[in-house]
């Protein structure tokens, strides 16, 4: 039998814009508000597949928005993800539990136990 699948218990933005999550088998997920926004799983930000498999990126102008890196919010989409408000507005991002367990494996996540005298 698979072991379940770490779920997210808390999920806090630190005052020097880390986005800390502490997972329910204990080890704790950090994420730069750039690495966290520049990893938006939505079609906009990483292309979409078309009928034949091509993944079809979209065009992106060499331009930054104001507030592209300004989390305004984050909100539950059921029991498997959240959702991501920017500063520019963007908002079409779903983080599965899974991608952001992607995303910290990519990254090279320390998956630390959490510590709350460390940690605060």
């Amino acid at each position: 039998m698979t072991p379940a699948a770490p779920q997210p218990t808390e999920i806090k933005l630190s005052d020097d814009r880390i986005l800390r999550i502490v997972w329910s088998d204990g080890h704790i997920s950090r994420f730069s508000l750039q690495y966290f926004r520049d990893q938006c799983p939505c079609a906009g930000c990483q292309g979409e597949s078309d009928i034949f498999g091509e993944v079809r990126m979209p065009v992106q102008l060499p331009v930054t928005k104001p507030g592209k890196y300004d989390l305004k919010h984050l909100a539950p989409v059921g029991n498997y993800a959240i959702a991501a408000v920017w500063g520019d507005g963007h908002d079409t991002g779903i983080y599965s539990w899974e991608h952001l367990l992607t995303m910290e494996d990519q990254q090279g996540g320390d998956k630390t136990a959490a510590d709350s005298s460390r940690d605060g």
